[in-house]
């Protein structure tokens, strides 16, 4: 009997995304390291557990239009007639990616919760910061004051050098 439903461990986005379609067969060697290396980035600015299959189409078409973008100018490279004939069809892939990319950020500002971050303000941020500096000030504090203890412990009962003209005894020292 075949099984039904939806698989129990689907595969992982960028795995789905770099090795289970057939991006091999449709790039060369070069425009693959570029397309992965698109894909990868791109990933990068989601939760992988929160990505969708609309999110993971306009990665991969977003990859694949700079991929071709990069082709078509490869092709033209050097020749101003081949130039102006990709032109138009450049100008649709890039109108293409920038509507993926608003879609992507449209989704990526609709998961974010609200709520999540009410009532969080620059003065949290400065607070915070002030505490981690305060603390990190009273740790060197620390380690200095160790460090002058320690000198004082070599030092022994050296008292300087009491046979100088200016030194006078220490009973002759009177502070007010």
């Amino acid at each position: 009997m075949a099984k039904v439903g939806r698989p129990k461990n689907p595969p992982k986005p960028r795995e789905l995304m770099k090795d289970i379609f057939p991006v091999n067969s449709i790039f060369t060697e070069k425009e693959l390291k570029i397309y992965n290396s698109y894909v990868d980035t791109y990933l990068n600015d989601f939760d992988q557990n929160e990505l969708t299959v609309s999110d993971m189409d306009d990665i991969m078409n977003l990859a694949t239009n700079k991929v071709l973008e990069i082709r078509l100018l490869e092709e033209s490279k050097g020749d101003a007639t081949k130039h102006l004939d990709i032109s138009n069809a450049m100008e649709k892939l890039r109108k293409q990616s920038e509507k993926m990319k608003e879609n992507l950020s449209a989704r990526r500002r609709d998961r974010i919760d609200p709520n999540k971050y009410k009532g969080f303000s620059i003065v949290n941020l400065a607070v915070a910061f002030d505490d981690e500096r305060k603390k990190d000030l009273i740790r060197k504090q620390k380690e200095l004051n160790k460090e002058e203890e320690e000198a004082v412990l070599k030092r022994g009962d050296y008292s300087g050098n009491r046979f100088d003209k200016d030194v006078k005894e220490k009973e002759e020292v009177k502070y007010d």
